[in-house]
């Protein structure tokens, strides 16, 4: 078979869970013997790469800026972009010429911010098969991020915000195929009139690593290390984490926090920690790290602020027999099984998230033991299970 992907960031420009799912799905979509064909952009140029039975077309959409350069720029501008974003006609007539050369047999679309919100309708003039995976809420809200605390603001459910969910609802129309990862995301969008034709299915994202990558258990020391692995973006809870477990070493000072991630907060996020050696800040990760680093650690803290729909981190740290403390939201807590595999907390309330890690200082044996089931409870699908499934959807 042969599989168009389309995405609008794609590796080495990813940044989140969702291209690293795409990219999981790339590899198990070649090595089950398919043709795949990408479609993506890329902050310069235009570049065709090929590689056996792999073809990536990248190209810079025009625009007053790349996807990835939003924070950089005026609440104007960032409308102005968005704007042309939605009917951006050179970027579908570019995608255009691809699919009638490539003639593929299914089209995958994923994110498409960044890319043409035409695209859905260039698929259906050609006449392809279009199935259509959502990865967040950028269908209603254009930032794609609802913050909990303030779902129900103007800002969320004003006129702006409904007519921008009509349009977005008629140019994405009506695909063969709706995937979402999460029960939550996919409520979420068929409340809003989304996809009324559509087959639509949850499908559980598939863990970013294969089963074979060794798992390396360390026999734990006094020290109880804690793990935020993810953009460092304030929407992300990472500042709160901050915050609440500065808190923590007043208390106690048999425990340490681990950062690890990009994003716009970083640096602001060094200096706020500058001289404190319980909290080390590593940048960005490679992803062959993670496993020696998730071996290190006691639990991994998810304190999302805004809704989720179903993180790789937590696939990734269930994986590794890590515990997961994570915002009571949404798709997360479709993941956590209370006191089996993990822990929750209602979202932004730091004193509550102070109270949970405190918890894991004071009670290391059962919180071992929660080690223990986490393999034994994994929320992700294998490589070979998602693409099984997913080669059905395909049709």
């Amino acid at each position: 078979m042969k599989i168009c992907i389309i995405e609008n960031i794609y590796p080495p420009y990813d940044r989140g869970g969702a291209e690293q799912v795409v990219s999981k799905t790339v590899q198990g979509l070649l090595s089950d013997g398919h043709e795949v064909v990408i479609i993506t952009s890329c902050p310069q140029g235009n570049i065709i790469e090929r590689d056996g039975k792999l073809t990536i077309y990248r190209r810079r959409p025009k625009n007053i800026y790349f996807y990835t350069e939003g924070h950089e720029h005026a609440i104007v501008s960032r409308i102005i972009w968005h704007i042309i974003d939605i009917f951006n006609i050179f970027t579908s007539r570019w995608v255009e010429g691809i699919l009638k050369k490539e003639k593929p047999d299914v089209v995958h679309t994923h994110n498409l911010m960044g890319l043409s919100f035409l695209i859905p309708r260039v698929i259906k003039r050609v006449g392809l098969r279009h199935v259509h995976t959502v990865h967040d809420v950028q269908l209603v809200e254009p930032s794609a991020m609802i913050l909990k605390a303030q779902e129900n603001d103007w800002r969320y459910t004003g006129f702006p915000t409904k007519i921008y969910t009509w349009v977005m609802k008629n140019m994405i129309g009506s695909p063969q195929v709706v995937i979402s990862p999460s029960k939550f995301l996919l409520d979420f969008y068929q409340s809003r009139g989304f996809f009324p034709k559509s087959k639509c299915e949850v499908l559980r994202n598939p863990i970013t690593f294969d089963y074979s990558t060794p798992r390396l258990f360390k026999e734990k020391d006094s020290v109880c290390r804690f793990l935020y692995l993810g953009q460092i973006e304030s929407h992300k809870g990472v500042t709160l984490l901050v915050e609440a477990f500065k808190k923590l070493i007043d208390q106690k000072q048999n425990c340490e926090l681990h950062v690890a991630g990009s994003g716009s907060g970083l640096i602001e996020l060094k200096k706020s920690v500058e001289g404190n050696d319980k909290i080390k800040i590593y940048g960005r990760v490679d992803r062959s790290k993670l496993p020696e680093l998730f071996s290190q650690m006691d639990a991994t803290v998810v304190p999302s602020l805004c809704y989720e729909n179903s993180p790789t981190v937590i696939f990734e740290s269930l994986y590794f027999g890590v515990p997961v403390l994570a915002s009571h939201i949404e798709g997360i807590a479709e993941l956590i099984k209370e006191g089996e595999n993990g822990l929750t907390f209602e979202s932004g309330n730091a004193d509550l998230l102070l109270q949970k890690m405190g918890w894991c200082l004071e009670h290391r044996t059962e919180l071992g033991e929660m080690s223990k089931k986490t393999t034994q409870s994994l929320v992700g699908l294998s490589q070979g299970e998602y693409i099984s499934r997913l080669i059905s959807l395909y049709g």
